[in-house]
């Protein structure tokens, strides 16, 4: 590959290769959990899923691994067209048939992240009346709001809700702190570091508290730089409705 890329791989049931304990002879929750906690830490460009010895219940680890990463997932498995189209429904980037050639992986992880970055959507402003959709939920600018499909909604403050959508309007770029605390009150140097470091705590809490533990880490921190939102950022497909209130939330 021409750029070093980073590749996390894994059995059928998130269990790693060559890790100290065998699979079956662990807690399969503290497999899970081992996985998950790795996925976070390491963050990686792509995740290799090996599918072989268990495929049918391949399409639930996936959905699994949708609902909280945009990491794209390429799976190893047997050359079977529905199986492999079933995989890539339920959120696989790619399949490659078992068994495995390491060059004909090399290109298709290559392919996997040329496509995913060309497909990064352009971020959209979120003032201008329209929602913004990430990871399973809905930002509304306008209230101040974040939901989800089932109706679930947290009331953000209004110093919460312009980190927010400064992060929406940069996913995946770094944001410093500077950058930050001049979005929460829209004044050069009027917010310090801690200040960020505050709100950006009360936001994960509010992000875990809508869509699970696992969403508090979509805002990953850059030791000594600042913070990023690891995920992507989409237009909602209906257009926020404008607020009739005119008043905010005090941060």
């Amino acid at each position: 590959m021409s750029t070093a890329v980073s590749i996390l791989f894994a059995r059928h049931d998130l269990s790693i290769p060559g890790a100290a304990e065998e699979p079956t002879a662990v807690d399969p929750v503290a497999v899970r959990a081992r996985f998950f906690a790795l996925l976070r830490s390491a963050n990686p460009d792509v995740i290799v899923l090996d599918f072989n010895s268990n495929p049918a219940s391949g399409v639930e680890t996936i959905l699994d691994l949708r609902k909280v990463t945009e990491i794209p997932i390429l799976i190893v498995c047997q050359q079977e067209a529905d199986r492999m189209e079933e995989y890539r429904i339920a959120g696989a980037a790619g399949c490659i048939a078992a068994p495995i050639d390491f060059m004909l992986l090399n290109r298709a992880i290559q392919r996997v992240i040329e496509v995913t970055r060309r497909a990064r959507p352009t971020p959209i402003p979120a003032r201008n009346g329209m929602a913004l959709d990430f990871a399973g939920m809905r930002f509304d600018a306008v209230r101040n709001r974040l939901s989800k499909s089932d109706a679930t909604s947290c009331e953000l403050t209004a110093t919460e809700s312009r980190t927010l959508e400064y992060f929406l309007n940069k996913p995946w770029e770094l944001c410093t702190r500077g950058e930050l605390g001049k979005a929460a009150h829209s004044e050069p140097d009027s917010v310090g570091e801690r200040a960020v470091d505050v709100i950006v705590t009360r936001l994960r809490k509010k992000l875990a508290l809508m869509a699970g533990p696992d969403a508090e880490y979509l805002i990953k921190t850059e030791f000594r730089r600042g913070y990023r939102l690891v995920t992507d950022v989409r237009a909602a497909i209906e257009p926020s409705v404008p607020a009739i209130y005119g008043f905010e939330e005090a941060g």
